[in-house]
């Protein structure tokens, strides 16, 4: 019997379908990849806590000098009511009036530390709670404000930030009488 030869091979190769598989293949991955990709972008853009707790509470803002006359000393008085002392080296402080950030730079809660930084709108850092380490809970401390800076009739705000990664880890809203 004569063996006949094609050209055409038997083992039972199809292009068309390899190529659809390698296809379908690819399609799966992009959708896996995508779907991780949009998860990190969007809990990345999203903060961790659109509201944070508050801490550092703003317990008063004081009016007048040391005489007793009305100067507006912006003296603001914070209390840590948390559970957990706070490291002041690692924290920083943002200033806002009615919602606007105001150019206030303190770069550290940590009264020794401040002395030396540069800081602007802020004449003063002292008490309990930024002198030593820590400002352990109960403690208070006062953020002597540049006069003026705030009035009766103005909400503050003042956001405590984590260094390490930008993280806001209290927020104090107060009503200045």
């Amino acid at each position: 019997m004569d063996r006949r030869l094609s050209e055409k091979s038997d083992n039972g190769i199809s292009p068309a379908i390899a190529t659809l598989l390698i296809i379908a293949l690819t399609l799966i991955l992009c959708a896996i990849l995508a779907a991780c990709l949009m998860h990190y972008s969007y809990t990345s853009l999203v903060p961790s806590s659109s509201n944070p707790p508050e801490i550092l509470a703003i317990e008063s803002v004081k009016h007048y000098n040391n005489n007793g006359q009305l100067t507006y000393a912006s003296n603001v008085t914070l209390r840590n009511i948390g559970t957990e002392p706070l490291w002041n080296s690692n924290y920083s402080a943002e200033v806002y009036i009615d919602d606007t950030k105001q150019f206030v730079i303190i770069n550290t809660l940590k009264a020794d530390e401040f002395i030396p930084t540069h800081h602007y709108g802020i004449k003063n850092l002292f008490g309990s709670g930024p002198t030593g380490y820590e400002w352990e809970p109960g403690n208070t401390g006062v953020l002597d404000l540049e006069d003026g800076t705030i009035q009766p009739g103005f909400t503050l705000r003042i956001d405590i930030i984590r260094k390490e990664d930008g993280e806001v880890i209290s927020r104090s809203i107060y009503q200045v009488e």
